[in-house]
């Protein structure tokens, strides 16, 4: 696996201390200078380092005055809000998603064992782009929709996802397909993007990204969707709401 480069672990770090408020918005980040010999790093790889918080609406840079802090957030950050399957109905009601391909296929052992679920079995594949809406040009995220709910007729279902490309699978297969969702279960974890969706998704490289995963299921407990999403860092940020049960 590929490692961070030292400028994005700068990057990172100074996104941690603007975000705890160790720079807050309107102070200048310290010189180049002293960046350089807080990190052990050339005044290059600061600049760098520097540029990335630039493109991602953290900083500005004025010649002579140095750099600016602008905000906790990333300008072009997509804010998801998620606490029960409306939700996830809402999302898909409020970001863009193109889908890109669409192709049944036979799980391998290495995808199985991604998606946990056994070999062999028979899936419909949807590969989607999503955008936070619509005119965006910089996508939030790639998602892989994986549908194997057994019995189900996947030719149809493409068929029907070509037909409402706006519409969540999900929703599809209950209105279209007599599925009941029961549950819906979510798996996060911090990545980095593969290479070959990093020109795809106009991302650095190497890029870190927040991977999703969620499994769809149903009425008789049989997973019947997963999607695994890959958002590049500073695109999307996931709220999660927990109450204590009295």
């Amino acid at each position: 696996m590929k490692k961070l480069t030292k400028y994005n672990e700068i990057a990172l770090s100074l996104k941690d201390d603007i975000a705890s408020g160790k720079y807050g918005i309107g102070s200048l980040l310290p010189t180049e200078f002293e960046l350089s010999a807080m990190y052990s790093a050339s005044r290059q790889t600061i600049r760098s380092a520097i540029a990335e918080l630039a493109r991602q609406g953290f900083v500005s840079r004025t010649k002579k005055l140095g750099t600016r802090v602008e905000s906790a957030l990333p300008q072009n950050m997509y804010l998801h809000r998620l606490d029960s399957i409306n939700d996830l109905v809402q999302f898909s009601n409020e970001n863009k998603k193109v889908v890109q391909a669409i192709e049944q296929i036979v799980l391998d052992k290495q995808l199985a064992a991604t998606l946990g679920l056994e070999p062999g079995l028979h899936a419909l594949k949807i590969s989607t782009m999503r955008y936070g809406k619509a005119g965006d040009k910089l996508p939030i995220g790639w998602t892989d929709i994986y549908v194997v709910l057994t019995g189900l007729d996947l030719a149809l279902l493409a068929d029907r996802v070509k037909a409402k490309p706006d519409v969540l699978v999900s929703a599809i297969l209950e209105e279209e397909f007599n599925v009941t969702l029961k549950a819906v279960s979510q798996e996060i974890d911090s990545i980095l993007l593969p290479e070959a969706l990093e020109a795809v998704l106009q991302a650095p490289s190497p890029a870190p990204a927040l991977k999703v995963i969620r499994r769809y299921i149903d009425n008789n407990d049989e997973v019947v969707e997963i999607s695994i999403t890959l958002h590049p860092s500073g695109r999307f940020s996931l709220l999660l709401d927990a109450k204590r049960e009295m």
